[in-house]
């Protein structure tokens, strides 16, 4: 059985959790770089793939690692490997989806999962359907992104206003959005890890003080937080709906229920093993052996 994990460098904690987990069942898995890739497609032929200059065969199961960076080449590499016939977790669908934030969340109200009331951004920006649609305070984030980056909190209007000017004098009016403040959640959140359509745990996220966003990343603190049915059932809809095998999905506290804030293609852990003590790299490497196995028979 040979896997390849995408990712740019491979030197994170998740990236060398998992290939010794997999050393420890006996299964081959290679770091690649998704930009030492090259495709080849042409009309009386298989496509051929390159990787750093040598011509390759596509690996049993290929685990994608990129999450949120995954920009337009890493995609049609994945793309072209899942044309190939492999395995593929999370698939180039999902990814795609999940990196895009409004689309993220047209999807899930489809569903009639819970989530904050979320507005598309566009210049000049109509303050006052701001007011009346979204309120203040408000939270104002760049349409993709991960680990809390490209997220600001706007306190009351005047706040929002100044903040949509900045960004109108700087030139960039970039794709963004604005949500409702959760008062509820108050500096805290949850993650919750899903690993093929099963929750596997459940962690409180506390941010650091002065901050609003909870993430360990940004200097945020864990501590476990017990699974109830509320959270099963809209964390694994939410992965579901998302068609995500592997999903970080994070939760704002609401009064006396969540809502869906965002989805993860794919999550770190580092915190999670830390806080939450659950080996989450030996949960994605189960998952892993299984959907090779039920390959082969």
């Amino acid at each position: 059985m040979n896997v390849w994990i995408l990712h740019k460098n491979g030197e994170d904690f998740e990236t060398q959790r998992l290939i010794a987990e997999f050393e420890a069942v006996n299964i081959t898995a290679t770091v690649v770089n998704p930009n030492k890739f090259d495709i080849i497609v042409h009309t009386t032929h298989k496509t051929k793939i390159h990787y750093d200059g040598i011509l390759t065969n596509i690996p049993d199961l290929l685990l994608t690692r990129t999450g949120s960076g995954t920009e337009y080449f890493t995609a049609a590499v994945i793309r072209e490997i899942e044309k190939l016939g492999a395995i593929v977790i999370n698939n180039s669908t999902a990814i795609e989806l999940v990196k895009d934030k409004l689309a993220t969340h047209q999807k899930l109200a489809t569903h009639l999962i819970p989530t904050p009331r979320t507005m598309l951004l566009n210049f000049p920006v109509k303050t006052q359907v701001i007011k009346d649609e979204i309120g203040f305070p408000c939270v104002v984030k760049v349409i993709t992104g991960s680990y809390g980056r490209g997220v600001h909190l706007c306190h009351n209007r005047k706040q929002f206003e100044a903040t949509m000017d900045l960004i109108d004098n700087l030139g960039s009016k970039r794709t963004m959005i604005v949500q409702e403040y959760i008062a509820a959640t108050n500096g805290t959140d949850l993650r919750v890890l899903v690993i093929g359509g099963k929750v596997i745990g459940a962690m409180q996220r506390t941010a650091p003080k002065g901050d609003f966003r909870a993430n360990i990343t940004n200097g945020g603190t864990g501590s476990p937080y017990a699974l109830t049915n509320e959270i099963e059932h809209i964390a694994r809809e939410t992965a579901r709906v998302m068609g995500l095998d592997i999903a970080g999905i994070d939760l704002l506290f609401d009064v006396n229920t969540f809502k869906v804030c965002e989805c993860n293609s794919a999550p770190g852990f580092e915190g999670f093993e830390k806080y939450v003590g659950i080996d989450v790299a030996k949960a994605i490497v189960d998952y892993v052996r299984l959907k090779l196995v039920l390959s082969k028979s």
